[in-house]
């Protein structure tokens, strides 16, 4: 699904070298390291808004760097930590924000559209939140949400930035739980950078490991906590 070759990631300069990579459907991979550390660029650069500074990541063997930007975001979505500040907009109207790269020219919702966000709704359990605002919203059903307008997009690939960071530790199990039952259901790979090193654990995921000493990521198919600390945090 996604491959990278010789890469090493930075802006101005190389900021970290990322080992060859071979992150594959239907896994979650979670991205742990310290803050500042590159996690961002590491996902932005897997985005393709941030060109690498030698080597090249491969999506179904596509160089990131061809796709035209107008066919990326039918490829990778994105989903942050902050939940965007909108007001009168229903869930299902966000989350149909998800089906912009395919729209027509006017963006008028298909039957399909419409089917689908149901859809998305129903695989993450929020069809509860239907018609209602925004606004109105919990922070860990907002970031639910957010998940569901990522899954409108279509994609092969969702890229997370701290989904957790600003919720209680029952919202965060929630999330995690949804993310890991999106990546086998609907054969996704699933990249999230994550600062909860027990809950990580507790999934049963696959880790890339920046280490801000060695100034890598690495990727490990199984780790205990003590071995992650040892890594990311010494």
């Amino acid at each position: 699904m996604i491959r990278t070759e010789n890469l090493e990631i930075g802006y101005s300069s190389s900021l970290l070298k990322v080992e060859n990579l071979a992150l594959n459907a239907e896994k979650v991979y979670f991205l742990i390291g310290r803050n500042g550390a590159g996690k961002s660029t590491f996902l932005k650069t897997i985005l393709g808004q941030l060109k690498s500074i030698s080597g090249k990541v491969f999506l179904k063997e596509q160089n990131i760097e061809s796709i035209d930007i107008v066919e990326l975001p039918k490829k990778i979505s994105f989903v942050t930590a902050h939940f965007p500040s909108v007001d009168f907009l229903r869930v299902e109207e966000f989350i149909a924000l998800g089906r912009s790269p395919h729209s027509n020219y006017f963006g008028k919702q298909t039957q399909r559209d419409l089917e689908l966000i149901d859809d998305c709704l129903s695989i993450l359990n929020i069809e509860n939140l239907k018609g209602r605002f925004t606004s109105e919203l919990s922070d860990g059903e907002k970031q639910l949400v957010a998940i569901a307008k990522s899954l409108a997009q279509e994609t092969d690939v969702i890229l997370l930035d701290e989904p957790t960071a600003f919720l209680d530790y029952a919202n965060k199990k929630i999330v995690l739980n949804s993310l890991s039952k999106v990546s086998k259901e609907l054969g996704k790979c699933i990249i999230l950078s994550n600062h909860d090193i027990d809950l990580c654990v507790e999934h049963n995921g696959e880790y890339l490991i920046v280490d801000s000493i060695e100034k890598t990521i690495t990727h490990h198919s199984t780790l205990n906590k003590e071995r992650i600390l040892e890594i990311a945090f010494r």
